[in-house]
């Protein structure tokens, strides 16, 4: 039955993005009182069921999960605080951080209800939704229409979208798919049926194509299958060393951007960067490169259109994205709180993953954070609430069992010797 009453919610929760309704004229997604629901659900299930080795687990998972979202707050707080900045900032910013939250909670949820099952409790609803929306569009446009865009989509690696495909375009869901494909590939002897999970979730990735996401889950598989290749000890080091490696990689890239990366890509190499070069020229009068730049608060980049650098009073949700999360970030949270934020998402995960999990799961969550990067570096995606929620959900899911095993053992061990020696009865004197 809770089953049954998740799958339902989940589905429904992945179905309706972008549905949405007005609570004292707040724009809320559809998505939300869903994922309530099965937060509800799991706390119930809590109330009723005690499964402490889970919960232990789940409790150090989610501490280490929710603060690369919480470091970003503290320092937004400060900066609207010193910046003296009007509610509606405050209330923009907040609302984006607890949108992160929610969703790490929802995987937490998910993983508390079923184990390490929940995975594919969840990827299933994933892929129920997805077919839903192809399902519509077959019944729209029919189903060789369909086929026939499906396959001109593929062999034109998302240069040419008929009108029925681009209805599948849904940024946030196809995203989302990365990490479970990554999670199969990598651990697919810890997956009942893996094939049709890897045939299913490739179908529904491709079929929502997004051009970056290829690469980026091919360069998370093969960095991680070669890295698990080596002995416990050098695969962490050589993840640790990956990970230092990724966050000046990120932060040169942004020095390479205030440099004129951009136009000199377009004028010397010739490609069409999309509008890219006005956007960053525009952001340009809003950050510096310096140890001293402070920034600017969480969603501070809705306040200013990047097309025309035009900047509103309220935050809007219809101008152009900055197509950057590391931009963004920095952007955002100054020096100071972009390198901690790099800190805690990369160096301090990494090092928790391999000493909870073991290489496997050390691995699974360096290739996740390298599909996560490359996405980082031109998309948007930090703030997708269904991609946050795959991303917490495959690391914590890797072999959970088998931690809530041995962390009841261990605690019960704790409770067995506390018990023995608050029975010992002091000796009597002579």
């Amino acid at each position: 039955m809770v089953a049954v009453i998740y799958m339902i919610l989940a589905t429904a929760m992945f179905f309706w993005q972008d549905t949405y309704f007005l609570v004292g004229g707040i724009e809320l997604s559809l998505k939300n009182p869903c994922a309530l629901g099965i937060l509800f659900l799991a706390l119930l299930n809590f109330i009723v069921t005690a499964r402490p080795g889970r919960t232990i687990v789940l409790a150090r998972h989610t501490m280490v999960q929710m603060l690369p979202c919480l470091l970003p707050l503290f320092f937004s707080s400060v900066i609207w605080v010193v910046s003296v900045v009007e509610g509606a900032a405050i209330t923009n910013g907040v609302s984006m951080i607890v949108s992160q939250l929610l969703a790490v909670c929802v995987a937490v949820a998910t993983l508390y209800l079923f184990g390490g099952r929940g995975a594919w409790y969840c990827l299933g609803a994933m892929c129920l939704a997805n077919s839903l929306l192809v399902i519509g569009v077959m019944v729209q446009g029919g189903i060789l229409a369909f086929l026939q865009e499906f396959y001109t989509l593929l062999i034109t690696f998302s240069a040419e979208n008929g009108p029925l495909v681009q209805q599948l375009e849904i940024n946030d869901l196809t995203f989302a798919f990365g990490p479970f494909l990554l999670y199969v590939l990598l651990n697919g002897k810890e997956v009942r049926h893996p094939l049709l999970w890897l045939l299913v979730s490739s179908f529904l990735f491709l079929a929502g194509l997004k051009r970056i996401a290829i690469p980026a889950v091919g360069l998370g598989f093969i960095t991680a299958v070669i890295v698990r290749l080596l002995p416990e000890k050098a695969s962490r080091q050589t993840a640790l060393c990956i990970g230092v490696g990724m966050m000046a990689a990120s932060f040169l890239y942004i020095v390479a951007i205030r440099g004129d990366l951009f136009p000199y890509i377009e004028e010397h190499l010739g490609i069409n960067t999309m509008g890219r070069v006005a956007m960053f020229t525009n952001m340009e009068r809003y950050y510096d490169i310096s140890i001293t730049y402070m920034g600017r608060g969480t969603g501070f980049e809705r306040f200013v259109d990047w097309a025309s650098g035009v900047e509103y009073k309220i935050p809007q949700r219809t101008l152009m994205p900055i197509h950057n999360d590391f931009l963004r970030m920095y952007l955002n949270i100054g020096f100071v709180g972009y390198w901690l934020w790099l800190w805690s998402y990369l160096m301090l995960r990494l090092r928790y993953w391999f000493r909870q999990g073991g290489k496997d799961a050390g691995c699974l969550f360096l290739g996740v954070c390298i599909y996560c990067f490359v996405l980082y570096a031109t998309d948007n995606t930090i703030y997708y609430f269904y991609t946050t929620i795959a991303c917490a959900v495959v690391p914590m899911a890797c072999s959970l069992d088998a931690q809530a095993d041995a962390a009841f053992d261990k605690r019960c061990q704790e409770w067995s010797a506390a018990g023995r020696r608050g029975m010992r009865f002091p000796k009597s004197n002579p």
